[in-house]
């Protein structure tokens, strides 16, 4: 009888945030792998929320033709914003008078959680993705708002407004650095002495933050040395870029944007080579 390929023996690197990288855990641990988390990311609330006031009356007074929403954290942040500033049926009602747009399921399954309708899911979850859906509906000449992190990438804004829309971008949460102390001079050394088989990085920021918090450890080219035994894998192309642009390379690029695809292409990558 053939086994199903697995990551059985193999140690894969998380960079997700703490409180994010529970249900990769499970599922590497599922095939057979163990899990190293070395978290790239943490988030925190802005400390001025009037923006996020505003954004919640304008959703209100039906000003949004469409809310889009890139990531769980704004959906997460948004909600504990509302609470925060008692004004989370305002942002229910608010959500109804307008149509969501989720990045992808789990960013819906969010949304549905706090009771709110999605109306679309685009094939690809990224920027392009939604972009692509929005100007395959014709959207033009239409309000759309965004909240998101901070600092986010203009690429959607700049597509949207190409295709003649008036967009809003409104932070709900920040990036930070976590406060990793020890535990990435033990992951550097771990990497230096190949003991990591894979790493997947979930997004641009996660690889400029991996760089950073790992530069007192393995500084300019000793990064590009130690991790070049081990399988890099970047969810979508902005992420393979970013790699790129630090000298590291992407060796699988899953064709869903998510952390189960990533570890299925590994499996995959992993059994073919």
């Amino acid at each position: 009888m053939v086994q199903a390929p697995s990551l059985k023996g193999k140690i894969i690197a998380i960079t997700r945030a703490l409180n994010q990288a529970a249900e990769t855990v499970k599922l590497i641990e599922e095939k057979g792998g163990k899990a190293y988390l070395i978290p790239t990311l943490d988030f925190k609330m802005p400390e001025d929320l009037t923006p996020v006031k505003t954004l919640i009356e304008d959703l209100k007074a039906g000003k949004a033709d469409y809310t889009v929403f890139m990531s769980s954290n704004a959906v997460e942040y948004i909600f504990k914003e509302a609470e925060t500033l008692g004004l989370i049926r305002e942002l229910r009602k608010g959500l109804k008078e307008t149509l969501v747009i989720a990045v992808g399921p789990k960013t819906a399954e969010k949304l549905e959680a706090h009771g709110v309708q999605v109306n679309i899911i685009p094939e690809k979850y990224s920027s392009e993705g939604v972009a692509k859906a929005l100007e395959k509906l014709g959207v033009s000449g239409k309000t759309i708002f965004i909240p998101r992190v901070r600092d986010a990438s203009p690429a959607l804004r700049e597509k949207l407004k190409a295709l003649g829309n008036i967009v809003e971008e409104v932070p709900v949460y920040e990036q930070i650095l976590p406060s990793n102390g020890n535990l990435v001079k033990c992951f550097a050394e771990a990497l230096a002495s190949g003991r990591i088989d894979a790493i997947i990085f979930g997004s641009s920021q996660s690889v400029r933050n991996f760089k950073e918090i790992l530069e007192a450890h393995l500084p300019g080219d000793k990064l590009k040395e130690a991790i070049k035994t081990t399988t890099i894998v970047a969810i979508g192309p902005e992420t393979a870029k970013t790699l790129r642009e630090i000298g590291l390379r992407a060796d699988i690029i899953p064709e869903k944007y998510t952390f189960e695809a990533a570890l299925e292409a590994l499996v995959q990558y992993w059994s073919e080579s």
